[in-house]
């Protein structure tokens, strides 16, 4: 698909550190990443039981009351042929390429999920404190492995973004200077005493919106109020240049959890194969 790239769409992504493209993705489209999410879901959890133990993969809430929430899972491209083929799509590479001014190479790839479980999961661990995320700049993970500031990402939201169920926050205008991040129990944080709340912009758009946004800019993103997940198919992108001068590996920050975990899904599957396990969650409904 070609895809033409506005001198709008630069300005605006140079200037707030953002941009959003609604429909971007089709109903069909959008269905296909859902089956896809949900499929991926069940893997996760299911070899997880199997394996009794909580897949380094899997990111899983539990609130005071005693219900769950996935979280995220990271990777998912080695999981799933549709989200390894949308990470090629033109309509993310082609604006990647223009806002970098260079030939974009994978870095790495995550499903935020923010999925609430209708019961909780008996014999798996949680492992995050909250499904919301503090005010941060993706660079302030990034650069551990000496990326660029450059590196654009791109969000393909599977669900309408609401106020209720945790949609993003965004700081515009703060991709120009990088600010030493605080670490918490909840991850790495742009301290309190540089942020206005009043000048964040609350993101809202519909299901097959594509967000693309600068890894230095500040945003966040609140707890999911809702019944119903809210899922947004993240890439990160670095340029080819910046990866050959400063001898990037492929797939640096994701290949040691693909390695890692993968001995385990084949045991998931091996014990599916041999009767010893049956699977036990099903993802919710959410048609």
């Amino acid at each position: 698909m070609s895809v033409t790239v506005t001198d709008d769409e630069i300005e605006q992504f140079r200037n707030k550190g953002y941009l959003v493209i609604e429909d971007a993705f089709d109903e069909d489209e959008v269905a296909k990443m859902r089956a896809a999410a949900d499929q991926v879901l069940e893997l996760m959890v299911n070899s997880s039981l199997a394996n009794e133990r909580t897949s380094g993969r899997l990111a899983l809430v539990e609130h005071e009351d005693g219900s769950q929430m996935i979280k995220k899972i990271q990777p998912v491209n080695d999981l799933s042929l549709v989200f390894s083929e949308i990470a090629l799509d033109d309509r993310l590479t082609e604006r990647i390429s223009e806002f970098m001014d260079d030939q974009p190479r994978l870095m790495e790839e995550k499903l935020n999920y923010k999925q609430p479980l209708p019961e909780p999961i008996e014999g798996l661990d949680t492992n995050r404190p909250s499904e919301a995320w503090p005010i941060h700049s993706d660079w302030a993970y990034f650069r551990a492995q000496d990326y660029p500031k450059s590196v654009v990402s791109s969000a393909i939201a599977l669900d309408d973004l609401t106020a209720k169920n945790g949609t993003m926050r965004f700081w515009p205008g703060t991709n120009d200077e990088f600010i030493e991040h605080e670490r918490t129990d909840n991850g790495l944080e742009v301290p309190p005493e540089h942020v206005d709340d009043d000048a964040a912009e609350l993101l809202e758009a519909p299901a097959g919106s594509l967000i693309l946004f600068n890894s230095v800019v500040w945003h966040d993103s609140s707890p999911n109020e809702t019944d119903d997940p809210r899922r947004l198919l993240i890439y990160s992108h670095y340029p080819a240049s910046a990866g050959q001068e400063r001898g990037i590996v492929e797939d640096e920050r994701n290949a040691p959890t693909r390695r890692r975990e993968s001995p385990y899904e084949w045991r998931y599957q091996e014990l599916k194969d041999d009767g010893e396990f049956e699977d036990r969650f099903q993802a919710p409904d959410t048609a």
